[in-house]
């Protein structure tokens, strides 16, 4: 079960104009009735947002999984919408205002981070609209149902979560600690199968943050996959006449500016930030971590050209400490206890609901 809080492309069921026009209905939730229309541009605004933060292509599995879980997800939201209005859950126009101008400021930057305009946050907006295929009525709707499932869910669950006690925080770091300095990744005293994968990941997290660590700078210039001998000698010259230039004096931000083919970091003089062993491509790595200090590397060949390196800070490995992650982890309790307190009560809303799927998910096209 998601945490709820605005998004513009949530999964609430709209009964949208655009919507009412398609006769098919693919699922019905007491007589309420989840179009195939609605289906679609949620799985599609998955997994754009999935493509959008993976390299791996999904395999006929995943992609059936997910399909199913969207279906699930739309059930279950319908549910809560419907619980809200027998609660008589009410939101004030200045309460849907406001979870407008929420939405709205998230186009206050482009997708590489920078200010826009006024002008061109307010299109950016719009083409997402549109793109959702609403009408600005519709946006409002979808605001005011979400709205109505956060009050329903603060009024009916929050307030019956308790916070995880000292101790119980305390046992759940130990098990994350002993996951965290064993070398073969086991997890002690899982209590069950779920908390076991949530270790590894939350073991995995602490491990990066207490790992040696480095911020660099490199200007890169690209070799294409299966180039000739005589482009990567080129590349190699044009690599090597860099370093001369920065041997020579040159300013490193300047010339990555000028010069590097990795465009996301030369915007930033090739600033590559902190990044920790395991992170990197191997010979890349390798360098970096044996360089001193502001020193300059000569040409790296690695898949992507030949990089040269620079690196600004070093960081030592640090011990992991309870008190340096006692806030996170209690929250992290706590969020786990709201999680499971909403899909109890979902499960009570699915047990006296009619619920009637027209279409089996995983056949449909993506």
């Amino acid at each position: 079960m998601k945490r709820y809080a605005l998004i513009l492309t949530c999964s609430l069921v709209l009964g949208t104009a655009e919507a009412a026009k398609v006769e098919e209905t693919l699922a019905a939730v007491n007589g309420d009735p989840i179009y195939l229309t609605e289906y679609q541009n949620n799985l599609q605004n998955l997994l754009e947002d999935l493509k959008r933060n993976s390299a791996t292509e999904l395999t006929a599995v995943q992609q059936a999984d997910i399909k199913q879980k969207v279906m699930e997800q739309m059930v279950d939201d319908l549910l809560l919408l419907q619980e809200a209005k027998k609660q008589e859950v009410k939101v004030f126009k200045k309460d849907i205002d406001s979870g407008v101008d929420e939405v709205k400021s998230r186009f206050k930057k482009d997708e590489a981070g920078r200010p826009t305009t006024t002008t061109q946050a307010d299109e950016a907006f719009q083409e997402e609209i549109r793109k959702q295929k609403l009408t600005y009525a519709d946006f409002e709707d979808r605001i005011r149902k979400q709205l109505m499932v956060i009050k329903l869910v603060d009024t009916l669950i929050k307030p019956k979560v308790t916070p995880p006690s000292e101790k119980q925080t305390q046992e759940f770091f130990e098990k994350i600690r002993v996951a965290v300095e064993s070398k073969d990744k086991k997890v002690a005293n899982a209590t069950d199968k779920e908390e076991e994968e949530e270790i590894v990941k939350l073991s995995q997290l602490l491990r990066d943050r207490i790992s040696e660590r480095i911020r660099a700078r490199h200007i890169l210039v690209k070799v294409p996959a299966g180039a000739a001998m005589t482009e990567k000698s080129k590349a190699l010259k044009q690599a090597k006449d860099i370093k001369k230039e920065l041997d020579a004096g040159g300013d490193f931000s300047e010339l990555a500016m000028k010069h590097s083919e990795d465009t996301a970091s030369a915007k930033m003089g090739g600033d590559l930030g902190y990044f920790i062993r395991g992170w990197m491509v191997p010979a890349f790595e390798k360098s970096a971590f044996a360089l001193p200090i502001g020193q300059v590397s000569e040409p790296v060949e690695t898949e992507f050209g030949y990089h040269i390196i620079m690196v600004e800070e070093k960081r030592a490995a640090t011990k992991l400490k309870y008190k340096d992650v006692q806030e996170d982890l209690a929250q992290y309790l706590a969020q786990r206890r709201f999680q499971q307190a909403l899909r109890d009560f979902v499960s009570d809303l699915r047990k006296s609901a009619t619920i009637k799927i027209n279409k089996d998910v995983s056949q449909l096209p993506i």
